[in-house]
């Protein structure tokens, strides 16, 4: 987990007024600052550092001016670069002293600078630092991002308070564009921690969906199966009974789907779950349904995974299927699925996150090659504190492609 931090670090793109008010700085400053940026972004630290340490020493001594604040910044992301994240902390700290900082700049040290926390182990800063991150965005109306979540969900892990971590954890994988992998073992282990089984199962079957070829993941969800149906008398005694034809109870078609589950035999679970449909001893439910569609997935049927959760979606309607399967269809760039299950989503009122379901539509839209009608889902979502960040930068994008066509 203690990735280095170039993977994270985002070098600060320097866009400053020419004019020499308090807060902005002149062409001859900006010229020096890009420079060392340049040379940072170019990773030539050598040259980076003497740079800095020329107008560290020669110019704006003032530790409360914008210039000696930027200058600071960038020391941060040199040292951060390097792996001297104590050095980089003190630096980022430095640059938050001047209280003038813009906003954007203001949020962007903090975020490298709760990553420096992370990278030396001390967790109760990095919450401290995301939270008052957290602060600032909400009351300016600015995103906390989903790696600043899941930042902060793994900082509370590691402190052992596991609700707060996977409320935090769960969130970042509900706002993410893309499943992360990494991020849905964390949410998948803490749901199983927390005993929330029917989290783990659905947070496994995405798992499952996105990397069939895992193992680890269609055995972890298997066996969150057989615990649910572990307290079945005979799991032995059903396989018997179904071999000649005498099971009778939904439970026991279900107990023994989930005990084939476990031993990793999906497609006998398939087959059980199916004949007990089609002797109508299994009852045709949402619960049912999507244990068969579970079935599929791990077997690495996605086709019927799908059409046995439209089949749960068509039953009983609701919001949180139909955007899973959206999803799947995100994942997959299957557009035209995704905008046929967003929209069904959208429709039923799924809220859980406001503006997250546009900005999908959005992109979705886009990668239809319907513009305008992008346009306007973006044009929700950027009414959203959420969604707003993301939503403005495709906008602009679009914009611009219309500009030039």
């Amino acid at each position: 987990m203690y990735k280095k931090l170039s993977t994270y670090i985002l070098i600060i793109m320097l866009s400053f007024a020419a004019s020499a008010s308090e807060d902005s700085i002149s062409q001859f400053t900006y010229g020096y600052l890009k420079r060392v940026n340049d040379f940072l972004s170019e990773g030539d630290y050598e040259n980076a550092e003497k740079e800095l340490s020329i107008i560290s020493k020669r110019y704006f001594l003032n530790e409360q001016s914008y210039e000696r604040s930027l200058i600071n910044q960038l020391w941060g992301n040199l040292y951060a670069t390097i792996g001297d994240y104590q050095k980089a902390i003190d630096s980022y700290e430095a640059s938050l002293r001047f209280r003038k900082i813009p906003l954007i700049t203001n949020l962007q040290v903090r975020a490298n600078l709760a990553q420096c926390y992370f990278q030396t182990k001390d967790f109760d800063k990095v919450i401290e630092t995301l939270l008052t991150y957290k602060n600032i965005a909400e009351q300016r109306g600015q995103e906390f991002s989903p790696q600043n979540m899941i930042l902060l969900g793994i900082a509370y892990y590691y402190l052992e308070n596991f609700e707060e971590a996977y409320n935090y954890i769960s969130a970042a994988n509900d706002n993410s564009l893309k499943y992360k992998e990494d991020w849905l073992k964390y949410e998948l282990a803490l749901a199983v921690k927390l005993n929330k089984i029917n989290d783990a199962i659905d947070v496994g079957q995405i798992l499952v969906y996105i990397n069939p070829d895992k193992k680890e993941y269609w055995k972890q969800v298997s066996g969150l199966y057989y615990t649910q149906a572990k307290d079945s008398e005979s799991l032995a005694g059903l396989e018997l009974a179904f071999d000649n034809q005498l099971l009778e109870e939904n439970k026991e078609y279900q107990d023994l789907a989930r005990y084939y589950l476990y031993k990793g035999l999906p497609q006998k679970a398939v087959k059980v779950l199916i004949d007990g449909l089609n002797k109508q001893k299994l009852d045709e439910n949402k619960e049912n349904l999507e244990l068969i569609a579970d079935s599929f997935f791990i077997a690495r049927d996605r086709k019927n995974g799908i059409i046995y959760l439209e089949k749960s979606l068509g039953l009983e309607p609701d919001p949180d299927v139909a955007f899973k399967i959206a999803r799947f269809g995100f994942e997959d760039e299957n557009w035209n699925l995704a905008n046929k299950f967003f929209n069904k989503a959208l429709q039923m009122g799924w809220d859980k996150t406001p503006g997250r379901i546009e900005l999908l539509l959005g992109i979705t839209q886009y990668e239809l090659g319907n513009l305008q009608k992008s346009l306007s889902f973006f044009n929700i979502a950027k009414e959203e504190e959420d969604t707003k960040t993301a939503a403005e930068g495709w906008i602009s994008y679009i914009d611009e492609i219309v500009k030039n066509s």
